[in-house]
């Protein structure tokens, strides 16, 4: 997966995991931040990463992609268990 559309898709899903961690059902916020701060991380890795060597891998790069933007989709319509189990489905899409 190029680097760009990896970038875009770790922002869509940390903005999911803010909105959840911010406006879901408490049950789910504490898993909500942790996944914000991995997938922030990676937002944050690769935007200051000027190598290819901070190239992140995905056992699907097309699924991932669009896991991201349903994520952020539903999470914006407050479907937020569906917005949980698809961002539990992007981190176990990571390859590393």
């Amino acid at each position: 997966m190029e680097h760009a559309q990896f970038l875009v898709a770790a922002r869509q899903l940390a903005a999911a995991a803010d909105i959840l961690a911010k406006s879901g059902p408490l049950a789910q916020r504490s898993d909500a931040l942790q996944m914000l701060a991995q997938f922030g991380g990676y937002e944050r890795r690769l935007e200051h990463s000027y190598s290819s060597s901070a190239e992140v891998s995905t056992t699907d790069d097309a699924l991932f992609i669009q896991t991201a933007h349903a994520a952020l989709s539903l999470v914006g319509r407050n479907e937020f268990a569906a917005a949980h189990a698809l961002l539990q489905q992007a981190q176990r899409l990571l390859s590393n």
